[in-house]
This record gives C-alpha cells, sequence and structure tokens, in this order.
C-alpha cells in the first residue's frame, strides 16, 4: 500500500509541474512562446501517463485483492484503504486503455487549441478555432473508444467528470429541473423588473482587484497558499497541496463580473485546500474531489447560496462601496441585493443570473452530445448555439465571441464536463438543507458574519473526505438521500419570492 500511494504521488508531482506550465501559460507567457510550451506539456502529459500506467502499480494492486470484480480488494482492509483501491483500480484501467502517445498528441493539440481560442475569441473569429474544436471532438471519440468501445461516446466521458453518469439519466434530471426553471421564469416576467443600471457604472479594474482582495479575505481563502491573477475566463488550478491558485476576469462596465468570479474561484480553491482524508493519503488520488459536480458544489454555494445573500451584503456592502467609490453611492442595501440578483436571460454563462444559469447547462449538454454523436457537424455550431439560445432564452448572440467561443472548457478538450455546473447547484443546495438538519442554519452564520462556521462544517463533511466517497454516496453519507433538485428549487422559488415580490 505504501509502495502504491509513492507511485500515485510521483504522478501527482508531475501533474502539478504540468498546472504550473498551463497556469503561466494563461496568464503571464509571452504568445510567441505557445509552440514549445506545447512541447513541454506534451512531455509531461506523456510522462504523467507513464507513471500511472506502470505494471508495477498492477501488480500491487492484484497482490492487495483489487480487481475489475472487487476494485476495493482486499476485505481486512481499512474502509479508507479500501476506497484508495477502488480510485486507483478506475485510473489504472482507464489510463492503461488509452496509449501514451495519444495522450501526449492530445495534450500537444490542446495546448494550441486554447490559445487558437484566447485568440479567436477576442477577435470573433469562429472559423479560425474551428479546425482545432474539430481535433477536440475526435481526439475525445478516440479517447472514449478505448475507454469502452462498446459504450455510447458521450456516455464514456460523462463518466470520467461524474461515475456513473449518462446522457439518459442526467437528461433525466435537467428535463423536469428546465420545467419548474421555466415556471419560476414565468411568475418572475410578471411582475416589475428589477433595475440594475447601477451595476454597469464604470469601475476602474485597479478598483476591482482592491475588492476581489477583499472577498478572497472574508471567505478564508488563504493568499499564503495561493494567489489572484487575471484571465480571459476565470479558473482555479492546483499546483500543489499548499498551492492551490485562481483567476479571475475584470470588466470595467460590470463589476459583479469579477466580484462573483473571485467568490466562485474561492470556493473551487477553499475545498481544494481542504482536501485530505488521511496525512498519508496527501498528494494522492483520494485527496481528489468526489466528482466535478461536487467540486461545483462548493464555487457555486459560495458564491450564489453566500455571495449573493442579503446576510452577506449587509456585512459588507459599506466597506465594499467605500472600495468602489462612487460607482455605489447612493444604492441601499435592498436595492442592491435585489439588483445582484436580477433574473434576465443573458448570453455569458458565467454571468447568469440563478434562475436562468441550469438553462446555459443544458444548452451546453446537449450541443456537445449532437458534436460527439456526430449529429451535429462542428462547422454548423454557431447557427445551433444561436437556435438554442432563442429557444431556451429567447435571445440571439451578436457574435459567436458571446456565443459559442465564449467558454474555454471545449478547447481544453473537456466535454462531459458541463453538466457538472448545474448537478454542483443542486448538490450545493442540499448540503445546505442538511446544515439546517443537523442544528446549524448557514443563513444564520452569513448574517452574523461567521462565514467560518461554515467553512468548518463543509471541511468536516464535504472537503476533507476527498474521493473516499463516489458522489451519489457522498450525498446519501452528508444529507440522508440522494441527489434531489427539489432542494435547490425551494431555495429559488423562496429568494426569488422575495426579489420579485410574489
Amino acid at each position: 500500500m505504501e509502495r502504491l500511494r509513492t507511485l500515485d504521488g510521483e504522478a501527482k508531482l508531475i501533474t502539478h509541474i504540468g498546472a504550473v506550465l498551463g497556469w503561466d501559460q494563461e496568464t503571464y507567457m509571452p504568445p510567441a512562446a505557445i509552440e514549445e510550451r506545447g512541447d513541454q506539456l506534451a512531455y509531461l502529459e506523456g510522462l504523467a501517463h507513464e507513471k500511472q500506467t506502470m505494471p508495477e502499480i498492477g501488480e500491487l494492486l492484484a497482490a492487495l485483492g483489487s480487481t475489475g470484480e472487487n476494485p476495493e480488494g482486499d476485505t481486512t482492509l481499512s474502509p479508507m484503504d479500501r476506497a484508495y483501491l477502488r480510485i486507483m483500480r478506475r485510473n489504472y484501467d482507464q489510463a492503461t486503455k488509452v496509449p501514451t502517445e495519444l495522450v501526449s498528441e492530445m495534450a500537444k493539440a490542446t495546448s494550441l487549441s486554447q490559445a487558437a481560442w484566447a485568440k479567436a475569441r477576442s477577435g470573433n473569429d469562429f472559423p479560425a478555432f474551428e479546425p482545432h474544436l474539430q481535433k477536440m471532438v475526435d481526439f475525445n471519440r478516440r479517447i472514449a473508444d478505448c475507454l469502452d468501445p462498446s459504450g455510447k461516446p458521450y456516455d464514456v466521458l460523462l463518466d470520467r467528470f461524474e461515475e456513473g453518469g449518462t446522457q439518459a439519466g442526467i437528461a433525466a434530471v435537467f428535463n423536469p429541473l428546465r420545467d419548474e426553471l421555466v415556471k419560476l421564469m414565468d411568475r418572475i416576467r410578471s411582475r416589475p423588473q428589477v433595475n440594475d443600471d447601477f451595476l454597469h457604472r464604470h469601475c476602474p479594474e485597479a478598483d476591482q482587484a482592491k475588492a476581489s482582495s477583499y472577498l478572497m479575505k472574508i471567505l478564508s481563502y488563504d493568499l499564503e497558499r495561493g494567489r489572484l491573477d487575471k484571465t480571459a475566463h476565470p479558473f482555479t488550478t492546483t499546483l500543489g497541496v499548499s498551492d492551490v491558485r485562481i483567476t479571475t476576469r475584470y470588466v470595467e462596465d460590470f463589476f459583479p463580473s469579477s466580484v462573483f468570479g473571485t467568490i466562485h474561484e474561492s470556493g473551487h480553491a477553499l475545498y481544494e485546500l481542504g482536501m485530505g482524508p488521511a496525512p498519508e493519503y496527501q498528494r494522492t488520488s483520494l485527496a481528489d474531489a468526489a466528482s466535478m459536480a461536487v467540486h461545483e458544489s462548493q464555487s457555486r454555494l459560495w458564491e450564489n447560496m453566500v455571495g449573493r445573500s442579503l446576510g452577506f451584503w449587509k456585512n459588507h456592502l459599506q466597506e465594499f462601496a467605500r472600495m468602489l467609490t462612487p460607482v455605489l453611492d447612493g444604492v441601499s442595501i435592498d436595492e442592491y441585493y435585489r439588483a445582484i440578483n436580477k433574473v434576465e436571460p443573458s448570453l455569458i454563462r458565467t454571468e447568469a443570473d440563478e434562475v436562468t444559469y441550469s438553462l446555459h447547462v443544458i444548452l451546453r449538454f446537449e450541443l456537445e452530445a449532437e458534436l460527439l454523436s456526430g449529429n451535429l457537424a462542428v462547422k454548423d455550431l454557431p447557427g445551433a448555439w444561436n437556435e438554442r439560445m432563442q429557444a431556451f432564452l429567447g435571445i440571439v448572440p451578436p457574435d459567436d465571441a458571446k456565443g459559442c467561443l465564449q467558454d474555454i472548457h471545449w478547447s481544453m478538450g473537456a466535454i462531459g464536463y458541463f453538466p457538472s455546473y448545474a448537478l454542483g447547484n443542486l448538490y450545493g443546495a442540499q448540503f445546505w438543507d442538511a446544515m439546517k438538519d443537523q442544528g446549524f442554519d448557514p443563513a444564520v452564520a452569513v448574517e452574523n458574519d461567521n462565514l467560518g462556521a461554515i467553512l468548518t462544517w463543509l471541511r468536516a463533511n464535504v472537503h476533507s473526505a476527498g474521493a473516499v466517497y463516489k458522489p451519489g454516496e457522498l450525498a446519501r453519507k452528508v444529507t440522508g438521500e440522494s441527489l434531489d433538485a427539489s432542494h435547490f428549487m425551494r431555495y429559488l422559488n423562496e429568494k426569488y419570492a422575495r426579489v420579485y415580490g410574489f
């Protein structure tokens, strides 16, 4: 077991080294360095893959009784050790099915794809990105075929992010959720719209940066173990056990983009920094997220259930307004609260309100499934995107930069990830209710400016477990029930009845 952890840790080291290069590429790297950076990342990806597929790992797993049919191994081992074997068996079986050459080839193509996406997005030039996206789709099909040639490609990819996830299973959750969201939107449309004009006042980037620093501090994001930089698309990346970095985006005519982007990414970072079920399992695959949806639950919980709450801003709006003077001069707490929770169909997913956000996710879920199946050609993506935006949200992007080029995920080859965002909303609301059921009301903690108490509960119940439990198991262990969208819809209905007065 110790030897297995050592080999796993060596692969993690390589992954973290690669993360340093990836972070640098997205923040400070000079543009002309992209070609060699692709070679560097491809080399490291290949090296990590070789580590993950060493025959010795298979031998160690077998010696510990772990097989495809019995991944947890010998029943005399501790529950934590058995959980670790389950994860290592899954990772090893998946890794050994994908050739190292394919991993390296995709890593280099991904590096070039991300750079092409950033350039295409800034220049509103989808045709320039199209060949790179086609490669990402093709690579994902090849990987899905390696992992399970008999499976539906999109199902195979979904399972990589949410173990056990399938297109049919997720659609079964999303379809009724979409119907409930539409009902809520209809109720909101019947009420006078909220005025949020002041959110669009000019706000210098330097002032927003000060506000971001303030927000990170009150959320207890440890800057001895992380930092904030700016990028085209906000992200969180783990460069080491005590090095988890975040980025945000500053839009000078809409400062909430950086405010809630910073809170969102801080939520991811808090989860990463809190992982680790035991010292011996730090820097191993057990100190990973239960799933990407659980990861998103942490960012969405902090961004929305805390960061967009009335209690939060009662404690912090005065100081916040001082930093952004004169942007919020004359704005009352009630006006500000209603404005940051305004429900209105929007073009950009990361800036969408809580009610319409999941519709953005469902749109991407459907489109990437069609791309993988071949029912949608890459060249036709802009048109399909615009048609779906009209059908779901009643608006059409004026250009591709605000349409199908807005997200970084597909340029990274992360097909199958998007459902995690909406599923994360559901997990987050269910965890929130579990706190109340266990005698600790997080809303009261927010009103009392005791955010540390919420973090402490999450660390004890969600973060520290890492990947010991599958996502569904974690939900049942923490909340006593399987994932249930009713918690999220109850939260939305109660909140927006107050915002819109119905």
